[in-house]
């Protein structure tokens, strides 16, 4: 064997100057239609689900499929795949990349509807109305969660159909946010009005807290009209929806 040439590692001869062997290089691929596709729908899913979400334009479900369509466009495409992936919602069943994509958003939606009632404030102005009793009134929650209420009472006097006022409150209210704010606890301590038959106010009763958890629920509110023969006089309705899973 010539002094110049020497063994290469897997059995090839060549010459000892460097550079004469040289491992090969594979030249730059060009980017395909499918990787353009498959960004395409990456920026599609992560920039429409911010869009959506700092403007409150739609829904968590609607905001968690779009981000879970950026990151399963991505994770299918540049990390390796998802073909073991398996999600069952139910007698629903799907695998691969289906499976990530319903996965990922299931989970970013539960998240994003827990974030979306903290971020509701408990601040404001609500109504309460007892039909059976004739009662109407407000209770007004401030920002620091101290509570106040105003309550009115109907009652006939003489034949003649009267709004009096149907307690006083007796100490500072507090209202508080619990479970993620699906829930409020209200305590209220009041002293109820007493009259006698000429609607008269006589004193008040012995204090009374009013207080309870109140779970979030669908309601409508608004003007109805008492339609008879008599006329149309106005007045108010609640409709609160008796389903208290519901997350409104």
């Amino acid at each position: 064997m010539d002094n110049n040439q020497q063994k290469q590692p897997g059995g090839v001869t060549g010459t000892g100057q460097a550079g004469n062997v040289q491992p090969p290089h594979p030249g730059k691929q060009p980017l395909q239609w499918d990787d353009v596709i498959v960004l395409f729908f990456a920026l599609l899913g992560f920039a429409g689900s911010v869009v959506l979400y700092g403007t409150a334009s739609a829904p968590p479900i609607i905001i968690s499929f779009f981000l879970a369509t950026g990151v399963s466009s991505l994770v299918y495409r540049f990390l390796g795949g998802i073909q073991g992936a398996d999600f069952a919602w139910g007698t629903l069943r799907v695998g691969g990349t289906l499976a990530a994509l319903a996965g990922i958003a299931v989970g970013v939606n539960q998240y994003l509807e827990a974030q979306s009632l903290f971020m509701i404030s408990l601040e404001g102005r609500y109504e309460w109305q007892v039909g059976a009793g004739g009662w109407k009134g407000y209770i007004n929650v401030e920002k620091d969660g101290s509570a106040s209420i105003y309550m009115q009472r109907y009652l006939t006097c003489g034949g003649e159909l009267k709004s009096l006022p149907l307690l006083q409150q007796s100490g500072p209210g507090k209202v508080e946010g619990k479970q993620g704010r699906t829930e409020m606890h209200v305590s209220i301590p009041v002293q109820f009005f007493s009259y006698d038959a000429n609607c008269k106010q006589t004193g008040v009763q012995d204090l009374t807290v009013l207080a309870g958890d109140l779970v979030r629920t669908p309601a409508f509110a608004g003007t109805i009209e008492y339609r008879s023969k008599y006329g149309v006089p106005l007045g108010g309705m609640i409709v609160v929806k008796d389903s208290p899973a519901t997350i409104w």
